[in-house]
C-alpha cells in the first residue's frame, strides 16, 4: 500500500466513523479493512470470503476500495454471509429429500 493509500483510508475513516459523545445517539458501523480482517471477524478462511466475494454475495457490503485493500461493513457482511449459507442449507435440504 502506498502512502497516498494510506492517507485515503485514514481520511475516509475519520469520515465514516465520527467520534461523538454518547454511542447511544448514532449507532456505530464497524468496518473492517481487507479480506483477512473480514476473515477474522467472521470466523472463516480468507478463501472462502474470497470465493463468496466472487460470486457477488459481499458486493452490498463493499464500502469502499482503494487499490487493492477493500472495506467492508462487517455486520453486513455477516448478515449477507449467514443468508448465503442458509440458502446452501436449504437446497442441500431439497436436492437430498
Amino acid at each position: 500500500m502506498s502512502g497516498e493509500e494510506l492517507c485515503k483510508l485514514a481520511q475516509y475513516a475519520q469520515q465514516s466513523n465520527p467520534i461523538h459523545g454518547s454511542s447511544a445517539t448514532a449507532p456505530q458501523t464497524t468496518n473492517v479493512i481487507g479480506v483477512k480482517a473480514l476473515a477474522v471477524y467472521l470466523g472463516c478462511s480468507e478463501s472462502t470470503i474470497y470465493s463468496i466475494k466472487k460470486q457477488g454475495i459481499l458486493d452490498k457490503a463493499i464500502v469502499a476500495q482503494i487499490g487493492r485493500k477493500i472495506i467492508f461493513n462487517a455486520p453486513l457482511a455477516r448478515e449477507l454471509a449467514n443468508a448465503y449459507q442458509q440458502e446452501q442449507r436449504d437446497l442441500r435440504r431439497e436436492s437430498g429429500e
